[in-house]
């Protein structure tokens, strides 16, 4: 092994000795970076050794987060830039294609919330559609395209600072696809595209994915880049072992593996004994874990040093690396001043409704985080797969254009949710939740969405939101639902009778949005109902109703997450005034006051005040107006609806502590102390009156939503085990 290990470098020595080592006949160097996720960061490391040890790079080829990495490099930047970005960078963020739910308008908070599991196949022709990747891509390819903006007005990949190429694949004919031209950011995008976690992306009519499945080390391209010695990065991941394959996303990353693995041997046996190998020990980390990125930059930093001896015969003395770094492709920033702005929109809603929300102007210096929120303005709208933009470099300016991709599987979508919560004694109402919604039902963003529960309180349910005007922020409302609910009679915590309201009811309103977080609105609203006894003495009064009024309402929703939620407030203010001219059996006035705040410490401790009051003026409510307490915060030592009345108070604080060990179904352990009550008459509103509850429960963030079971009591000796299913926060 000694002998054949001379041999090797005296191999080396000579063909570096046989050509000088700076000039036009200098050997060519060429960089080959795998892909491999998060252990990608690895590269970063390599880098910084390769420049400490000053070797000259001449291209670089790259798949994957290899060509992340590559093309940053390529671009200009330098391994401590790169590893800032890196360290910066919120995967779970760039990841994440839908808006925050703060910033998303309150008609699609409304929607959204309506439906517990959080899946939305598209429907049509009797068919279900499915989007072409779990991830679409929004927000990565938007930040690629910050990160490589400085080389925006290059279109060849050969006049960046470092000849580059990208690796990917063409999903429909399996071939592989050599990105050499266009733009740097989609091309990196495009490169690391799993097939089924992210969306396919189409450059130059190739539909592409993930390079790593044809040529994970793509040492051939290197090669016809005209590169006579390869330094080869592999942060390739090693086949699971049996304990380590149980669920489906292990099972996928191994498929993948297996892909990525048949091709990097045939790259690794076409090596030359001129190139040099680096394949850091990257141990446990996974492709998916980028929360631990920087624990693979030193680790690919140890593997290089280890072959610094051998890669020092690659140096350079440092006259001739200062002539090497001078005679790189020179990128130089060119004008940015906005000198057109234009749109393509592929959707049916009009032009000039995503044009209202392009705050970006003609002359004006180009900025990315003015582009980047009027582009979350317009994704917001939820008819559209992707948006995104191009820049044109002219002479005197950069032109912007925006596009707008409507989703491909819509845009008729249905819904689905599970709402169940009673206790172990087997009362418990138990509903399914199926639902139908229509975008772009014209093109002012019309917006149609049916509900359909069923199961033991079923409800039909469907409203027309048509906004207003370009900017959208008017709106008319009218709906229309028929219900059936059943309100229990207590005497102490003991159920004695329970009656069955069915009613039918129809509202017209009209409002204003005031940006994604509050809205204003006035209607009417129309109510008519029966209620029979269900269960209990039947010669107990069963009676008719009519209900009619005039409704106004103001809401202020920040909460970031209608489950479990980490931060945000909320207010609700109604008021609702019956009139006999509008169909109520009696006149009375209504109010209603929600108040609520959460916040989160140190990523892990959320705590949260609720505050709940109402109050009924002037009359009687009809029954389907009463105040009703009773259930998971909401006094939870009760069973559900245990109490109702014309009056309601109800404070409420609440705790739970996050465990995200298993990041598919994040757990939570938790508690809540409640005080208040319900009362008939404003005369009976007192201390005496009222109770003190709490809660302790344990959490599950479940695909059907949070699944919650937990134990609730009253210091008047009320006590119930409870189980629920369905939103935990509304």
């Amino acid at each position: 092994m000694m002998i054949l290990q001379f041999f090797r470098l005296l191999l080396l020595f000579t063909a570096l000795i046989t050509a000088p080592l700076y000039g036009s006949e200098r050997l060519k160097i060429g960089l080959v970076l795998s892909g491999g996720g998060a252990r990608g960061a690895a590269h970063v490391g390599v880098l910084k050794v390769l420049e400490d040890l000053r070797i000259p790079i001449d291209v670089i080829a790259g798949t994957s987060m290899g060509s992340i990495v590559g093309g940053l490099y390529a671009s200009g930047l330098s391994p401590v830039q790169i590893e800032q970005i890196l360290a910066e960078l919120d995967w779970d963020e760039v990841l994440a294609d839908d808006q925050s739910r703060v910033n998303i308008s309150p008609n699609k908070k409304f929607q959204e919330d309506l439906f517990s599991i959080g899946i939305s196949p598209g429907f049509e022709g009797g068919q279900i559609k499915l989007p072409p990747g779990a991830i679409q891509g929004q927000k990565i390819e938007l930040a690629l395209q910050r990160l490589t903006t400085h080389v925006a007005h290059i279109n060849e990949f050969d006049n960046l600072a470092i000849p580059f190429r990208a690796v990917a694949t063409d999903i429909v004919d399996g071939n592989e696809v050599i990105l050499k031209h266009g733009n740097l950011g989609r091309a990196m995008r495009a490169s690391m595209s799993v097939p089924s976690i992210f969306a396919a992306i189409e450059i130059d009519g190739h539909l592409l994915v993930d390079g790593g499945i044809v040529n994970n080390l793509p040492v051939s391209v290197a090669r016809g880049m005209g590169a006579d010695i390869l330094i080869v990065v592999d942060i390739g991941a090693p086949l699971r072992n049996r304990e380590e394959i149980g669920n489906i996303l292990t099972v996928t990353d191994q498929l993948t593996r297996m892909l990525t693995g048949r091709n990097v041997i045939a790259s690794l046996d076409s090596l030359k004994e001129t190139d040099f190998l680096i394949s850091p020990d990257l141990g446990d980390i996974t492709s998916a874990q980028f929360d631990r990125s920087a624990e693979a930059i030193p680790k690919g930093e140890y593997a290089a040093r280890m072959m610094a001896e051998r890669l020092q015969t690659l140096s350079l003395n440092s006259s001739d690396y200062e002539m090497y770094l001078a005679g790189l492709n020179q990128i130089s920033i060119e004008d940015r001043t906005v000198k057109s702005v234009s749109l393509r929109n592929e959707s049916s809603i009009n032009d000039n409704v995503l044009a209202q929300r392009l705050k970006i102007n003609e002359g004006d210096p180009l900025s990315l985080d003015q582009l980047e929120h009027d582009i979350g303005q317009i994704h917001g709208l939820g008819a559209f797969e992707k948006v995104g933009y191009d820049l044109v470099q002219n002479d005197d300016g950069v032109g912007v254009m925006v596009y707008a991709t409507p989703k491909s599987w819509g845009p008729n979508y249905l819904h689905f949710g599970l709402d169940m919560e009673g206790d172990f004694s087997g009362d418990t109402a138990t509903n399914m939740v199926f639902g139908y919604s229509r975008s772009e039902v014209n093109q002012w963003a019309g917006d149609w969405t049916t509900l359909l529960q069923l199961g033991q309180e079923p409800k039909l349910l469907s409203y027309l939101h048509q906004p207003l005007g370009l900017d959208l922020s008017y709106f008319v409302q009218p709906s229309f639902s028929i219900e059936r609910t059943n309100v229990g009679v207590f005497s102490d915590d003991h159920e004695i009778a329970k009656y069955r309201l069915k009613q039918s009811r129809f509202q017209l309103v009209v409002g204003k949005e005031f940006g994604t977080n509050a809205v204003f609105s006035l209607g009417v609203d129309r109510r008519t109902g029966e209620t029979s006894v269900l269960i209990g003495d039947p010669n107990l009064a069963a009676s008719k109703f009519d209900d009619g009024g005039a409704v106004a309402k103001f809401i202020y929703d920040s909460i970031d997450n209608i489950d479990f939620p980490s931060s945000g407030a909320m207010l609700n203010v109604s008021y609702y005034q019956a009139f006999d001219s509008l169909g109520a059996d009696e006149e009375y006035k209504q109010w209603r006051f929600q108040t609520g705040l959460v916040k989160t410490f140190g990523d892990k401790h959320t705590i949260g005040i609720l505050t709940r009051l109402g109050g009924t003026e002037g009359g009687t409510a009809s029954i389907s107006r009463r105040f009703l307490l009773g259930g998971f915060l909401n006094m939870s030592g009760l069973k559900v609806n245990q109490l109702s009345g014309e009056y309601a108070g109800l404070a409420t604080a609440f705790y739970y502590r996050k465990f995200d060990r298993f990041k598919l179904l994040p757990a939570y352990i938790g508690g809540s102390a409640e005080y208040g009550g319900a009362w008939a008459d404003r005369d009976d509103i007192s201390a005496k009156n009222s109770m003190f509850g709490g809660s302790l429960f344990l959490g599950l963030d479940s695909p059907l939503g949070p699944v919650l079971v937990g134990w609730g009591h009253t210091n008047e000796g009320d006590s119930v085990f409870f189980t629920k299913i369905g939103r935990f926060f509304n």
